[in-house]
């Protein structure tokens, strides 16, 4: 684990870093963070991938805490790092996130899953950003945390889609989600559909239902019907049909996707957008 802090000479920089601006965006420091894939396993095509994470502490003495939710449930781990009581914006930069909460949270095994990750500090008052670095020997991809906010997620009348997917003997891709509809007990149930790029779709429109707080991942194409095939120019639709939380701020479903090259393991992220409502 490696500590970075800023090393700043200009006392009115020094000044306004002491004293962040109060403005809120969707990507604005918050509490309460996701980070939509978080990985610890062995590659299919060799090595293993790790997911490196940066957190950056926007006030003295934040305490940082984790839930991580894998496909058959979650474990939380409390104090997983404090920052300094006298830095702001001190930052802190694991090499393998998993394998520190293994060391952590050592009767279970966190070796051979993959999931979202919940990041939490303790008040408003101290609020963090993260960013994630997936990586297997010289290749990676990065995420950013985002916000539990609606502009992030899909619900119910916000649909989302992920694009540029391919499957082929160039590439394999998988795409993962994790819902966190918040002030809901029940799950959601989401429509998807792979099209290419002439809005064809591939195989058939498929359905899987999400309880509250699952992460679940899978290959879009081999859940469609079509499997490996000569698939370019493609993208999914995610459909929320039915969700616990539909009103305004309840977030909802998390999406990415990530494809890999199938000779070298070089990766990319896809991000999640939000569509058109049919």
């Amino acid at each position: 684990m490696k500590r970075i802090q800023l090393s700043l000479c200009m006392v009115g920089l020094l000044t306004l870093l002491a004293a962040p601006a109060a403005a809120q965006y969707d990507n604005s420091p918050q509490k309460s963070l996701v980070l939509p894939e978080c990985i610890w396993a062995a590659a299919t095509g060799g090595g293993t991938w790790v997911t490196e994470l940066q957190i950056t502490a926007y006030s003295p003495g934040t305490t940082v805490e984790m839930i991580y939710q894998y496909g058959g449930g979650y474990r939380a781990v409390l104090s997983v790092w404090t920052s300094s009581a006298s830095l702001h914006y001190q930052s802190v930069k694991f090499s393998n996130i998993l394998s520190t909460l293994q060391s952590l949270d050592p009767t279970f095994t966190y070796y051979g899953t993959v999931g979202s990750l919940e990041i939490f500090s303790q008040d408003t008052s101290h609020t963090i950003q993260a960013q994630a670095r997936t990586v297997n020997g010289n290749y990676g991809k990065t995420f950013q945390a985002l916000a539990f906010v609606d502009g992030n997620a899909a619900n119910v009348g916000r649909p989302m889609m992920i694009m540029n997917l391919a499957q082929n003997a160039t590439y394999r891709t998988f795409v993962g989600f994790f819902n966190a509809t918040l002030g809901s007990s029940g799950p959601m149930t989401v429509q998807f559909a792979v099209l290419n790029g002439d809005n064809s779709g591939l195989g058939s429109i498929f359905y899987k239902t999400f309880a509250p707080w699952e992460f679940m991942s899978f290959n879009p194409f081999v859940e469609a019907g079509v499997g490996s095939g000569p698939y370019d120019d493609c993208w999914l639709w995610i459909n929320p049909t039915s969700s616990g939380n539909t009103a305004a701020g309840s977030c909802g479903l998390f999406c990415f996707g990530s494809s890999a090259n199938n000779s070298t393991n070089d990766t990319s992220s896809h991000i999640a957008v939000h569509t058109w409502v049919p």
